[in-house]
């Protein structure tokens, strides 16, 4: 709980001085680097949470890495939680910055999973008919799952509709377990 607090007060912060010095999609590019960098980079990750290693050379091995394709706010924020020993966090940080992003823009990401491909006019008229409900920017990121059968699953943040087949036949098993049926002779 306190890492998600503090998190979002670092996020804050740097969202508030990129909105102010009017480099926010340039602040939200490079947070979206260092989040995806973060994530698919395991060493990378060790290094940061490795207390032997002094943020001296912590702070080296950011400025290597990102100094020649990020913003210079962007650098020294990363540079100011090295000093702060808050380096474990950046990863959570540029995480809460796209949701801060995202939410000042008016998106919203929605993950919808079905049994086999969709056609792009079919999620465009997905992504009008959540627009028109949820009067936001809708931005659709699909799968494909073939054990859904048929149907699909949109999720939205916490929200979850669930149209699958496969739900479906789940309750109605469910339902043949609990064996409603009541002998009347």
């Amino acid at each position: 709980m306190k890492n998600i607090l503090l998190s979002k007060r670092y996020a804050k912060a740097l969202f508030d001085l990129a909105l102010s010095s009017e480099q926010l999609e340039h602040v939200h590019a490079d947070m979206k680097l260092v989040s995806d960098t973060l994530d698919e980079n395991r060493e990378l990750r060790k290094l940061m949470t490795n207390p032997v290693v002094p943020p001296s050379r912590k702070k080296i091995v950011v400025r290597s890495i990102f100094g020649p394709h990020v913003q210079e706010l962007s650098l020294a924020f990363l540079d100011i939680l090295i000093r702060k020993g808050r380096e474990q966090e950046i990863g959570f940080i540029a995480t809460h910055f796209g949701q801060m992003y995202l939410d000042h823009k008016n998106i919203a990401i929605v993950n919808l999973t079905t049994a086999a491909p969709l056609e792009p006019a079919l999620e465009k008229r997905i992504s009008a008919l959540i627009g028109v409900k949820t009067n936001k920017s809708i931005s659709i990121s699909s799968s494909v799952d073939p054990k859904l059968i048929g149907g699909f699953v949109l999720q939205m943040g916490d929200y979850q509709y669930d149209a699958s087949i496969k739900r479906i036949i789940k309750r109605l098993h469910d339902d043949f377990d609990r064996n409603l049926f009541v002998k009347e002779f």
